[in-house]
C-alpha cells in the first residue's frame, strides 16, 4: 500500500529530516508498508555526503546561499543537485529485503517515470546526458538532450529510499545556482543540458503531474514486489 505523505516543517533541512524519519519509522516496523513522499521543496542545493568532504565545500555552500538556496546534505549519492518550489521532489520508501538488486530497482523507476512522461507527450527517454547535472546511466531526459529527472537511492538496513527530482517551471534560476555550485568545486557540467517539463511544452499541474507519477510508481512498486510476496 502506498502511503502520501506531504511537506512539512519551516526549514529546508526538515524534508530531509522527515524523509529520513520515514525511514527510521520503516526499520523498525513490525510490518513495514511502503512510503512514497511527493512534496514541492524549498530552495535547496543538495550535496552528497562525499562532496560535504571536498576542500570546496565551504564554498560551494555559499555559492548556493548567494543564490537564495539552503545548503543541505542529501540522504541519497550522487552529486549536487538543486531545487526548489517549481518542483517536485518523490521519495519511494520500502523495505530494503525483498530481494531486488539496487540496478533493478533504478532501472524500473526510471522506465516508470519515463512512461509517465511519454503518455504527457513528452519524448520521454532513460540514459545520461553528455555533461549534465549529477550524472547517470538512469536519468530520464528529453530528446537524448536535456536532463529532466534525477533519480538516486540510499539502502540501509531495513530500509530503501529511491528518490527522483523533476524541475516544473522555467529553468533559468536552477541553471544558474548549479552552475554557481559546480564552479566552485571545479565540476564539469553544460548549463544547456538542465531542461524542465514547461521547456519541453508540458503545462499540466503539479498536482495533475504528482498523481500521474504516483500511480505509475505505485503500478511500478507491485511490479518488482510480486515475485519477492
Amino acid at each position: 500500500m502506498i502511503q502520501l505523505s506531504g511537506q512539512v516543517g519551516p526549514e529546508a533541512q526538515s524534508d530531509i529530516d522527515h524523509t529520513l524519519t520515514l525511514m527510521r519509522a520503516m526499520q523498525v516496523a513490525d510490518h513495514p508498508r511502503p512510503t512514497l513522499r511527493v512534496y514541492a521543496p524549498r530552495p535547496t542545493v543538495a550535496f552528497s555526503r562525499r562532496e560535504s568532504l571536498m576542500p570546496s565545500f565551504a564554498a560551494a555552500q555559499e555559492a548556493a546561499r548567494i543564490n537564495g538556496f539552503a545548503p543541505v546534505i542529501r540522504l541519497a549519492g550522487g552529486r549536487a543537485v538543486a531545487y526548489d518550489e517549481s518542483c517536485l521532489v518523490i521519495d519511494l520508501i520500502t523495505p530494503s529485503d525483498q530481494g531486488i538488486s539496487n540496478e533493478r530497482v533504478f532501472t524500473v523507476v526510471s522506465e516508470s517515470v519515463q512512461r509517465v512522461l511519454l503518455d504527457l507527450g513528452v519524448d520521454a527517454r532513460v540514459g545520461e546526458v553528455r555533461h549534465e547535472y549529477c550524472a547517470g546511466p538512469h536519468s530520464v531526459n528529453a530528446r537524448g538532450e536535456v536532463k529532466l529527472v534525477g533519480i538516486a537511492q540510499r539502502v540501509s538496513r531495513g530500509a530503501r529510499l529511491v528518490t527522483a527530482s523533476i524541475a516544473l517551471g522555467s529553468p533559468h534560476r536552477l541553471r544558474t545556482v548549479v552552475d554557481d555550485v559546480y564552479a566552485a568545486m571545479s565540476l564539469d557540467w553544460d548549463p544547456q543540458t538542465f531542461g524542465t517539463l514547461a521547456s519541453e511544452g508540458l503545462r499540466s499541474s503539479p498536482t495533475e503531474l504528482a498523481w500521474a507519477i504516483t500511480h505509475g510508481l505505485t503500478v511500478t512498486h507491485a511490479e518488482w514486489a510480486e515475485p519477492f510476496g
